[in-house]
């Protein structure tokens, strides 16, 4: 069918219930103070904030509250913190910022989590209303920048209404499909008393498959020859995963999974293909294009899975399992849609007997490619082939006397990712950014259950650093992976400081080639030999890192990483592993 002819058959909706209450503090308080006592009370465990005066009877509640406020060094890193937490909890991240500059500094973040479908609220506080609309100092038009961004934008112009509006902001994130809410605090209306009473946060509808949608997609599978589920979308635990999985693997469907959004289901399992998007493997790409079925659970067609729409995006049949029912950004033809949460399909799916007893031919043949794809090449120069050296005339770093007339080597990112996959545990969360950098995180390092990735789909860079310091103090008993470059470490880097002061046990690798080398790959396509805005100068990392407190060493030699990486990720705090690379090497080796 085509997208036009579309059928919808009803789901049976749930009633998921609402998120258990804390213990609210009662008795009259300011509006301020009553916010704090309405996130309390939707167990909301900490806030990531840079402070301002715009909303300090905010703080002055948060003084009392026994949620942890996470002070950090830029508003965008606040955001991404917040982003982040979103997406380990499923429960809205909460980011608080000052009006104008502080606003300004944490729309990245509300963009992020618009177009990545991730619960979080950011409160923002604004300038008295007795002078609104006379461009009074740091002012600006709430609805107006965050309009297009944002699920809803809320102004507390009632004391009164705080509660309520703290409630209705939480719920907007979460409900339908998740995104940001901004609650705007002007500077008064804070300071005004209340009752002091909260109200009960709102359920949210978890509505799942119908019995016709699972006889419906059973039939539609039992037709195809090469059918296929894209597994995305951040409603995922760990029964959610092994029902999908066996229910998949059970009716010989081929499992892969969306840009960004690849830990839904365990890497090990047999009929798991890998990634869709940007630096997936070329055998993964075709066996997608190749599918007569397509079954999209938690996501949908898209253009980075898709290749700018160039790639399987005409299969026969279309069917698409997401609890949002305007199937938001989805592309091409669409033949069967069942409105349902991630979540509750797996639940409805739990226990079905299988159809087929063994896995098809051609998910072997892919898997057995995509595990093949996976392994580092050696290089072809047996004496490295990490590319020319550099002196950097840093004598703390490892290796410094490196090769031929004392210049130290770069180090190899394959061989540097084998040595990194070695050393994590298998439930480590990996963090990271948006340029080159992040594909050997996504080709070299398997995950094998929810949460376990955080990038940003929508190709921000800054992401990884905060995203890091928040999955530490989101999960303080895992390792915490983060792999950046050495342009997109510095777009939050400062946030370092804030794992050292929150005490984040995380452990950071810098691929600095010296370059945006993404950007400088584009040119060398579009305009070859004429690099332009791309070179970049940087300081000594691993210095860096312990002028902030914590671990810090430089590495410029391949033999030396191992050792390097293995203690940065025995140190108990933040750490840094500052590795050297050769400016003219992109990607992986293919």
């Amino acid at each position: 069918m085509s997208d036009e002819a579309a059928s919808t058959t009803p789901s049976s909706p749930q009633s998921a219930p609402a998120p258990a209450p804390g213990n609210p503090r009662t008795g009259p308080c300011s509006a301020g103070h009553l916010i704090v006592r309405q996130l309390e009370r939707h167990g909301v465990d900490r806030i990531y904030c840079v402070p301002g005066e715009s909303y300090l009877d905010v703080l002055d509640g948060l003084h009392d509250s026994p949620i942890r406020t996470v002070v950090c060094r830029q508003e965008g890193g606040a955001g991404y913190m917040a982003v982040a937490e979103g997406r380990l909890t499923g429960r809205p991240g909460i980011a608080m910022v000052t009006r104008g500059p502080g606003a300004s500094n944490v729309m990245i973040a509300v963009h992020n989590a618009y177009q990545d479908a991730t619960p979080l609220v950011v409160f923002v506080g604004l300038i008295p209303t007795e002078v609104r609309g006379r461009e009074a100092f740091q002012e600006f038009d709430l609805g107006g920048w965050f309009g297009s961004t944002a699920k809803k934008v809320l102004v507390l112009d009632d004391p009164a209404s705080a509660a309520r509006i703290v409630a209705d902001a939480m719920h907007t994130a979460v409900s339908g499909r998740p995104g940001p809410v901004i609650v705007g605090l002007p500077e008064e209306t804070q300071l005004a008393r209340t009752d002091g009473a909260t109200v009960p946060p709102r359920p949210v509808a978890e509505p799942g498959p119908a019995a016709a949608d699972l006889e419906l997609l059973d039939s539609a599978i039992a037709r195809a020859q090469r059918p296929v589920l894209v597994t995305g979308g951040e409603m995922w635990d760990a029964e959610t995963s092994a029902a999908v999985a066996a229910w998949a693997a059970g009716r010989g469907v081929g499992i892969f999974a969306d840009f960004r959004a690849y830990d839904g289901i365990d890497h090990a399992h047999p009929h798991y293909l890998g990634a869709l998007g940007i630096g997936s493997a070329p055998v993964s790409r075709e066996a997608f294009a190749a599918a007569d079925l397509q079954i999209f659970l938690g996501c949908a067609r898209t253009d980075i899975m898709t290749n700018s729409y160039e790639l399987g995006c005409d299969p026969e049949t279309t069917i698409v399992i997401n609890r949002d029912p305007t199937t938001h950004g989805h592309f091409g033809p669409l033949d069967h849609l069942v409105v349902s949460t991630t979540r509750a399909f797996g639940a409805a799916v739990a226990g079905l007997e299988p159809v087929v007893a063994e896995t098809p031919g051609w998910v072997t043949e892919v898997r057995e490619a995509f595990l093949d794809w996976r392994e580092p090449r050696p290089p072809a120069d047996a004496a490295g082939g990490a590319g020319n050296s550099r002196n950097t005339g840093n004598s703390d770093a490892a290796g410094a006397s490196g090769g031929a007339g004392g210049a130290p080597e770069y180090v190899d990112m394959d061989l540097a990712f084998a040595a990194i996959r070695e050393q994590l545990p298998d439930d480590a969360i990996i963090a990271y950014g948006a340029g080159n950098h992040t594909g050997w995180a996504a080709r070299f390092l398997p995950v094998h259950g929810f949460p376990s990735v955080l990038g940003p789909r929508n190709g921000s860079m800054g992401f990884g650093v905060p995203a890091a310091v928040a999955a530490a103090l989101v999960h303080p008993e895992r390792t915490v992976f983060s792999i950046a470059g050495d342009g997109c470490f510095m777009m939050n880097g400062q946030e370092f400081s804030t794992a050292v002061n929150e005490g984040a046990d995380l452990t950071i690798v810098i691929n600095d080639n010296s370059r945006y080398g993404t950007i400088v790959a584009h040119q060398e396509r579009e305009y070859p030999g004429r690099p332009s805005g791309t070179n970049l100068g940087n300081p000594d990392f691993g210095a860096w890192a312990r002028s902030f407190g914590g671990f810090g060493v430089q590495v410029t030699r391949t033999e030396d990483f191992a050792a390097a990486f293995a203690q940065a990720l025995a140190h108990p705090g933040p750490a840094i592993v500052h590795a050297l690379t050769d400016p003219d090497i992109r990607t992986s080796r293919p």
